[in-house]
């Protein structure tokens, strides 16, 4: 016992060693560290505070606080999501367009969670606030042949919903997102995405302890009365903005691409991009296909409500036991994906799912039967809160690989025009709802009120909630079928990322700013990858590990091992036999197990060191295999420019190249039309006819593209000319240079107000108000020039691509220059590495130092304290 509690107590010193030593440097061959973690964690539950303002309060056909609260029917509520949607399509265009083409000292996502987090607090706070009730003596008559208040109050909740759907949507972006580039690696990203997940959750668990009390106490049970809400959110409000600044403080995102790439970008181009991409298509899919297996959310709520199954209380304790089943599934999913890809258990739990949600119908007059259904229901479906993140973060990384560009924001923007979809797909809930009499004008002061098992329509509960079991069923089992083609596994990814690194290596070695790691880190990589490209795959078999477990049985039955037994055992008879007195036979009785016992241990603990060894050789020749297929990936990537494909578009881009962007201009658009006929009509029986093919039918459309872009923008009017780079580089310093004045600003009216110097606090505010108009007027001068080259990329785009792959080209076949640079900048790195430890060395001693200083100081407060109260004691 006091072995085990010794090793526990190793285990969590090492932990804690651990976490203080990669506190500010992330482990080797990762990138966070747990300074990030803990702070994006952490932080995360003020965050998700926010976050659940806006799926409360967005206006759905399943939102009961809408329904209920404000009282808002289900047709109705239909109706205003019609139009939300329809109006977000443009907004998150916009969005999506200023997130892909944001940069500065921020990074993409992390501006956005102060900025926007802000308006979706007020905004929330707002739209709870509103005093609905004061519109039916404020507005009377009707209108459109209802009544005048009813149309006043939808259009109040329709300008709240639009309000914060731009701006709760745009804050879940960024936070949600911000894990896609705050690491490169996927199981790291899956890791991290565990520990927020279960951490950040305590938000919702929080909330529903939170508000069935507060409607206990305030609201007799209602849960959806308004003022529950309007006394929870000031305070979900202030934890919210507490945890934002948290997360935005302490993390940094991490992009694989070169240090002197540029994003410039359209929305048009990002968008055919992202178009493109088939995995989002697949996962996409998955979603709309699905959108029937939320139909079970408020079976609960409405037992509760209207079926009166249980007490505040009780139904506080549900709502906190099934958020508790979350967390489970949370911790679970990261071993799940390790052990089978993403892909097997997105198929899985969604199995699960079906089997989880028929079963509710067994029983549907119990709380409690209901609740373990839901529970388990919610434990497989917490594993997407894991393995779709994952898998998001991982479309991106393919998307970087194909377009050349980090494309994170369009995924939204698309995602949101295919909601279109989603506008007639929402529609049958409603109308399933409509069907059974939930509806305005029904006769009940809430629509809802109907389902009442005391004062509504006997039976039409359970006839609506079986109606609503077997249409969850459906779509989680039509969720489940596009995953089926999904093939973007974890070795794809990391081949990607690999590829990734060489290209950004190459990028910034032609534009002179590698630094002595990057030199170290890509040649290894590179030689490793050269090296094991022609390895010989090792034989993968389960046989491995299965025949040590054979081998172990088999003896538990040899003759050796039971003569053995059976030796030790005649000894202790023939021993007892010997024996005088109890208290001998006693004593041989002991030695006798204790000689058995020995034995079957050595030859269980050997058979264990065996299957364990047995088990890692597996492992490892698993891992070995796949690094060949990513070596051999990488090395495909590097000797592209020697494939017959790539010739050929290296001599058609070198005449595109050659003609420069003149050749837009003197085309016609008769011969590009011509052109890509031509392209159309060529061969496509093998492989590489197909791929020739579509090179040259892309590039035909590329080009007419181009010359629609040239007649939009410049035609006879505008001279077609290459924006300079260095205009927008300059714009880029300047806006940096005020960035970081700010920062400081910002630090010395923090001392400023504890020195309590108000002069030199009102000259602060004075610069920084300056310095914030300075900024606004450069980023105005920065869109016009960005949007200036998006024009002229667009116009521009087959001379643009030439000259990439061209430089490309170029910059590939310096790689035995680059590795010459290879000894020297290992030299330096490893100085590098030798001073940044020292420095770490030496910090922890002053750490420790410090440490030991204070428990000094306690020990000799402690004793102090001990001596008075013994003199104290004394003199009584």
């Amino acid at each position: 016992m006091a072995g085990t509690n010794a090793g526990i107590k190793e285990k969590v010193g090492g932990l804690i060693n651990n976490v203080r030593y990669y506190w500010n440097e992330p482990p080797k061959g990762r990138y966070m560290t747990f300074k990030e973690i803990v702070s994006y964690a952490g932080g995360g539950i003020g965050c998700y505070f926010i976050i659940l303002f806006g799926t409360q309060l967005s206006v759905s056909t399943t939102n009961m606080i809408v329904g209920g609260a404000i009282g808002i029917g289900p047709t109705d509520m239909y109706i205003l999501y019609i139009i939300s949607t329809l109006a977000g399509i443009p907004l998150t265009g916009i969005r999506a367009n200023m997130v892909d083409n944001t940069r500065g000292r921020g990074g993409k996502y992390r501006p956005y969670l102060i900025s926007i987090g802000i308006p979706t607090i007020i905004c929330a706070l707002a739209y709870v606030y509103f005093p609905y009730s004061s519109l039916e003596t404020l507005v009377t008559g009707q209108i459109f042949g209802r009544d005048a208040y009813y149309v006043a109050k939808c259009a109040v909740v329709l300008v709240f919903n639009l309000l914060l759907s731009f701006f709760y949507s745009f804050f879940n972006d960024a936070y949600t997102n911000l894990i896609h580039v705050l690491s490169p690696n996927t199981q790291e990203r899956t890791d991290v995405l565990a520990i927020k997940s279960v951490v950040y959750s305590l938000a919702p668990s929080i909330s529903n302890i939170v508000l069935p009390i507060i409607a206990q106490v305030f609201a007799n049970d209602d849960l959806y009365d308004i003022n529950v809400y309007r006394i929870a959110y000031p305070i979900f409000a202030a934890v919210g903005a507490i945890g934002t600044v948290i997360v935005y403080a302490n993390t940094q995102e991490k992009i694989v691409q070169a240090k002197t790439h540029t994003i410039q970008i359209g929305f048009w181009d990002a968008l055919k991009e992202v178009a493109k991409n088939k995995y989002f298509w697949i996962i996409s899919l998955a979603g709309w296909l699905g959108f029937l297996e939320g139909a079970y959310g408020n079976i609960l709520t409405w037992s509760y409500t209207y079926g009166h199954t249980a007490s505040g209380s009780e139904f506080a304790l549900i709502q906190t036991l099934t958020g508790n089943a979350s967390l489970w599934g949370m911790l679970l999913a990261p071993l799940c994906i390790r052990k089978w890809g993403k892909k097997k258990v997105l198929i899985g739990i969604n199995i699960l799912n079906v089997l989880f949600i028929l079963a509710m119908g067994l029983n549907m007059d119990s709380i409690w039967w209901l609740f373990i259904c839901v529970y388990f229901n919610w434990l497989v479906g917490a594993f997407e809160q894991i393995t779709t993140p994952a898998i998001q973060a991982d479309i991106r990384d393919y998307q970087q690989y194909r377009s050349g560009e980090r494309i994170d924001g369009m995924f939204a923007a698309v995602t949101t025009i295919g909601g279109i979809i989603t506008l007639f797909t929402s529609g049958v809930l409603p109308a399933v709802q409509e069907m059974y009499g939930i509806k305005d004008g029904n006769g009940y002061e809430s629509p809802y009120d109907i389902l009442d098992v005391t004062t509504g329509q006997p039976g039409l509960l359970h006839d609506m909630m079986l109606a609503l079991i077997i249409m969850a069923a459906v779509g989680a089992f039509l969720n489940m079928v596009p995953y089926l083609f999904y093939d973007f596994t974890e070795k794809k990814q990391k081949s990607v990322i690999r590829v990734l690194q060489v290209r950004s290596l190459f990028e910034d070695y032609g534009n002179n700013a590698l630094d002595n790691h990057q030199i170290v880190e890509a040649i290894d990589m590179v030689e490793e990858a050269r090296k094991m490209a022609f390895a010989e795959p090792k034989t993968v078999s389960k046989d491995i590990y299965r025949q040590v477990k054979e081998e172990y049985r088999a003896r538990l039955k040899s003759d050796t091992y039971n003569n053995a037994l059976k030796e030790i055992k005649e000894k202790y008879f023939r021993d007892l036999q010997n024996a005088t007195g109890d208290a001998q036979r006693k004593m041989l009785k002991k030695d006798y197990k204790a000689k058995i016992s020995e034995y079957k241990t050595a030859a269980k603990k050997e058979y264990k060191e065996a299957y364990k060894a047995a088990k890692k050789e597996y492992r490892d020749a698993l891992d070995f295999n796949e690094e060949i297929d990513i070596s051999k990936f990488v090395c495909k990537e590097l000797d592209k420019f020697d494939s017959d494909l790539f010739k050929h578009e290296i001599e058609v881009y070198q005449n595109i190249y050659d003609a420069g962007i003149e050749g837009i201009v003197d085309v016609s658009f008769a011969d590009l039309k011509s052109d890509l006929a031509k392209a159309k009509a060529l061969p496509k029986n093998t492989e590489e006819e197909k791929e020739f093919r579509k090179f040259e039918v892309e590039l035909a459309k590329k080009k007419i593209s181009a010359k629609k872009a040239f007649e939009k923008y410049y035609g006879s009017i505008n001279d077609f000319v290459e924006p300079d780079m260095a205009d927008l580089t300059a714009i880029f310093d300047e806006e940096d240079a005020i960035e970081k004045k700010i920062f400081d600003l910002v630090q010395q009216k923090s001392d400023a107000k504890k020195a309590d110097n108000k002069e030199e606090l009102i000259r602060i505010k004075a610069e920084i108000k300056d310095l914030n108009a300075q900024l606004k007027e450069i980023r105005k001068k920065e869109k016009s020039k960005m949007d200036e080259f998006a024009q002229f990329n667009r116009a521009a785009k087959p001379y643009i691509d030439a000259r990439k792959l061209l430089l490309q080209k170029e910059n590939y076949s310096h790689f035995e220059e680059i590795a010459d640079l290879y000894e020297e900048a290992k030299i330096n790195a490893d100085a590098e590495d030798r001073e940044k430890e020292e420095l770490a060395a030496l910090k922890r001693k002053e750490q420790e130092a410090e440490l030991e200083a204070r428990k000094a100081e306690k020990a000799r407060k402690k004793a102090l304290k001990s001596e008075k109260k013994s003199n104290k004691k004394n003199d009584k």
